[in-house]
């Protein structure tokens, strides 16, 4: 680190300890993905750390042995799952996915998803042996959000084996209905002979679609050991792809500077060559470079952490030169949050969100991901496609259904100028897990109807007729407690030639923009962004006549 980052992560760690809000992680993993994104993270939520996990129970002497058996309903093959025995008291003694259990990775409290009732649990790939004390056991069996959790309790006597079959069932059936889950933000080595294990564990989840990530720390070498890690060993791109049935896994990076932020990269031929070799990442290229070059390599780029504050994220936005949004992240909606992005739809883009886990520094896998609509099966490329066009919703845990006209998240709707069209939107939610207090619809950032039940529901559903007379971009959103939430993506639908526009948000972007102006060093970058400013300045007067490179409204 050099001086200036020494110094800032040297007062964070005197705000934070003087104020009690953080113990540091002590998982040297955790510890070190913290320690290296420090400059880049504001506290309170960058050091909230890992609770040291209590250990386990000895079962004693008389223990009895409970072999438990994971079958999927339909299939009748063994699926992998999460398993909690007795409230995460025993574990398996011999588990070869055990570096993968809640007690050894991940659980950081950070963010509202620290509030989630979760016990520990360990990974069980169809089947474990676990040995418990006699008398009342407890197993909790768990598959992803789609899957009905299962609790069999059970009274074995003193050295008794016990046998349990755990059926799993799906409360629904996503893939049938044609939207496959995925999480574009895992970190985790990949050595080329640790695929079973890292598949077992995913599909743990129920993530048909994992993108795992290294990523650079205060240098940059394109792939070498000197700067990078959670190293990807088969290398990046379509050619790592490894499956097991539905679930897929691929390898790309993340792309991290202090000064600018944080970009995933899904899908590249190869590493992006950002400047060469570097011991500072800080002196450049710009983010705007790295775009450019993920796209010549035919990759995917996301603004990874919902961008960051005074770096380079409103001019990456407005320059166009993102696939999509992480926006969903830790149960909350990091920060440009929820009124930075719709500044930008309210200014005419079309800018797409997703929810992704960055896992391991979070509370545990998956706990964010993303569903993208496709009417085939898709590649991850497929995927990836699926989610820049905006077809997908973000989630937390419910499972949250839009339609505008029948038209799904990422739809275009034109109509005629001077016409009123007369919408029908559906919303659904299915939310058995984590139940959900509100149900939002969300035109131009403005909520139209709500519907809350302060106990939460499961199920919910609701029609609204709506009468447009402007362009408008149309949302829904499901929330409940301790970082449960869900976020479509929108449908668009235009009156005439004109996208809307609303100058309190082009203002907002601006005053954004002064704050990363002052801040960042690079001087290239600063013009870019002084450019860009102007650009939307121009817009603000006249928004028919732009620079800057918004979608066209015709076909």
């Amino acid at each position: 680190m050099g001086r200036w980052e020494d110094s800032r992560l040297d007062r964070a760690r005197r705000r934070a300890l003087a104020a009690g809000i953080v113990k540091f992680a002590s998982k040297p993993l955790l510890a070190a993905a913290l320690l290296g994104a420090a400059a880049a993270h504001e506290l309170p939520h960058a050091q909230q750390g890992v609770p040291a996990p209590p250990p386990t129970v000895d079962p004693g002497a008389n223990a009895a042995l409970l072999r438990i058996r994971i079958i999927d309903a339909v299939t009748r093959q063994p699926a992998a799952a999460t398993v909690c025995v007795n409230g995460g008291n025993q574990e398996p003694d011999d588990d070869p996915l055990q570096a993968f259990s809640l007690r050894r990775s991940a659980n950081r409290h950070k963010g509202a998803i620290r509030l989630r009732e979760i016990p520990y649990y360990f990974y069980a790939d169809g089947a474990c042996a676990v040995r418990v004390p006699p008398g009342p056991a407890t197993v909790v069996v768990r598959k992803g959000y789609e899957y009905r959790p299962v609790e069999v309790t059970l009274s074995p006597a003193p050295r008794e084996t016990v046998d349990v079959e755990v059926l799993l069932e799906r409360s629904i059936d996503m893939a049938a209905l044609g939207w496959y889950s995925g999480d574009t933000h895992i970190h985790w080595e990949r050595t080329g002979r640790n695929d079973d294990a890292l598949l077992a564990v995913t599909s743990a989840k129920d993530i048909r679609y994992a993108f795992l990530l290294s990523m650079n720390t205060r240098g940059y070498g394109a792939g070498g050991r000197e700067y990078e890690s959670f190293l990807q060993h088969p290398g990046v791109g379509d050619g790592t792809l490894a499956r097991r049935g539905p679930y897929h896994l691929t390898s790309g990076q993340e792309y991290r500077t202090s000064r600018l932020g944080h970009v995933t990269i899904a899908l590249p031929d190869r590493m992006v060559p950002a400047g060469g070799l570097t011991p500072d990442v800080d002196r450049g290229p710009s983010l705007a470079t790295i775009a450019d070059q993920t796209h010549a390599l035919r990759g995917f780029i996301g603004l990874a952490h919902g961008g960051y504050f005074d770096q380079e994220a409103d001019g990456l936005l407005l320059a166009n030169k993102l696939d999509y949004l992480e926006l969903l992240q830790f149960g909350e909606y990091r920060s440009l949050g929820l009124p930075g992005w719709y500044d930008y739809l309210n200014i005419g883009y079309r800018l797409p969100i997703v929810g992704a886990s960055d896992f391991p520094p979070t509370r545990e896998l998956s706990s964010e991901m993303t569903y993208a609509w496709s009417d085939t099966v898709p590649t991850p490329r497929g995927f990836a496609e699926a989610l820049a066009a905006g077809r997908s919703f973000a989630t937390s845990g419910p499972l949250l259904f839009l339609t505008v006209d029948g038209q799904q998240p990422g739809a275009i709707l034109r109509h005629p100028e001077k016409t009123s069209p007369a919408l029908t939107i559906d919303l659904r939610l299915h939310s058995p897990q984590y139940p959900v207090r509100h149900l939002d619809l969300i035109v131009n950032g403005e909520i139209v109807e709500r519907r809350f039940d302060p106990a939460g529901r499961t199920e919910w559903a609701l029609r609204h007729r709506l009468t447009l007379r402007t362009s408008s971009w149309i949302a829904a959103r499901a929330h409940g407690a301790a970082g449960t939430d869900a976020h479509t993506n929108p449908v668009y639908v235009y009156v005439g030639d004109t996208r809307p526009f609303q100058p309190a948000s082009a203002r907002q972007i601006v005053a954004r923009l002064d704050g990363s102006i002052a801040a960042i060093p690079l001087p290239g970058v600063v013009a870019r962004l002084k450019t860009l400013k102007a650009d939307l300045e121009a817009l603000i007067q006249d928004p028919r006549r732009s620079r800057l490179p918004l979608p066209s409204v015709t076909p």
